[in-house]
């Protein structure tokens, strides 16, 4: 029996995989319903499209251009960017997993290990204790991971805290908005268009962050404006986090497989649900299995991340006007974010001034 706490996208996608070759798999997800609440901006690159195929009712809007400002200027890059509706991502994932044989439990919320194989539950819904058999579980349950705490993989990761929130903002509904600089320190700002009308508009910082966020709002619309809140934590990588102890196996934010440069986390988490099926399925080392198969390309993004954390605006000034050159755009066109490694090779063949920025590696 393989338990996996948590219904967001690396559990469920992890649990379709698992079902799909005869395993034994019980999914528990806290809330009442999978993808509630929402915590996500549901951005994605077109590499979402390796994995399945996504259902029109799903995808709120494709868009081609991203805007990219700095404090003094600003660049457009073709992209191809997908803004999914978050909620029904996920159950169309666990829909997936229920329809290769996993049964999911809604309402349940792990509290706890009962000996080496079994855990007990708590079922929310009426308020029952409930113990479930358990030789393998996999924490899929976000930054504050109740099964790494109890496990004891709990570590010192940091995490941003990013706010969020749907706003009423006349946008190009083709293009979203990243933001950077010293309004956004240590992380950015986003404005990504869902609908006629409604953008989602926030940011990550890991302290001030209201600040930080109203000053933004105010720049853009006005509280008034706010239809919802969709805030939440954004986990940062840290290659050195202990992701299986044992039988007990962490995967997506519960493991901190997160972009650092953009904060993103489903596709890492899709990479590493393959990697954990076939760990547990031919048993072998998840900590150095994940290290080899996607390890380099996170550690190249928190790389980036930490250059980018010591950029001053004149350095972003100057790096947008490197981005800008036609020779660059067809690069960034060509490989996204979620290929990191041919990304930042191409573009230091195309534009070799860009290693001058290497210098705050060692700054």
């Amino acid at each position: 029996m393989i338990t996996i706490v948590g219904a967001g996208p690396a559990g469920s996608y992890l649990g379709y995989l698992l079902a799909r070759l005869g395993k034994q798999v019980t999914i528990l997800e806290e809330h009442s319903q999978v993808g509630s609440p929402v915590q996500c901006t549901g951005i994605v690159t077109n590499s979402i499209e390796k994995f399945f195929r996504l259902k029109n009712e799903v995808i709120a809007k494709r868009l081609d251009k991203v805007v990219v400002v700095s404090k003094n200027s600003s660049i457009t890059v073709n992209v191809d960017e997908i803004v999914m509706w978050r909620d029904r991502f996920d159950r169309l994932v666990a829909e997936m997993a229920q329809d290769a044989g996993a049964k999911i439990l809604l309402s349940h919320q792990f509290t706890g290990f009962d000996g080496r194989n079994a855990i007990i539950a708590k079922d929310k819904k009426n308020n029952q204790t409930k113990r479930i058999k358990a030789d393998i579980i996999v924490g899929a349950d976000g930054p504050y991971s109740a099964v790494a705490k109890a496990a004891g993989l709990s570590s010192n990761s940091k995490n941003y805290i990013g706010m969020q929130a749907k706003v009423k903002l006349k946008a190009d509904t083709t293009a979203f908005e990243t933001h950077f600089g010293s309004d956004f320190p240590g992380f950015f700002g986003w404005v990504v268009p869902e609908s006629e009308g409604i953008v989602r508009l926030g940011l990550g910082c890991f302290e001030n962050t209201q600040e930080h966020f109203y000053r933004f709002l105010k720049s853009r619309t006005g509280k008034k404006d706010i239809v919802c809140w969709e805030s939440g934590l954004i986990p940062l990588y840290n290659p050195k986090k202990t992701i299986q102890k044992d039988k007990v196996y962490l995967i997506g934010d519960a493991a901190a497989q997160v972009k650092a440069t953009t904060g993103g986390g489903i596709i890492p988490s899709l990479k590493a649900a393959h990697t954990l099926c076939g760990c547990i399925v031919n048993d072998k080392n998840y900590n150095k299995e994940f290290r080899k198969q996607s390890g380099r390309e996170l550690l190249l993004h928190l790389k980036i991340r930490n250059v980018l954390n010591k950029f001053s605006d004149a350095d972003y000034g100057r790096l947008l006007e490197l981005m800008s050159q036609e020779k660059v755009k067809n690069v960034l066109k060509k490989y996204d974010r979620d290929t990191p490694i041919p990304l930042v090779a191409n573009l230091l063949l195309k534009e070799p001034r860009f290693l001058s920025f290497s210098k705050f590696l060692f700054a």
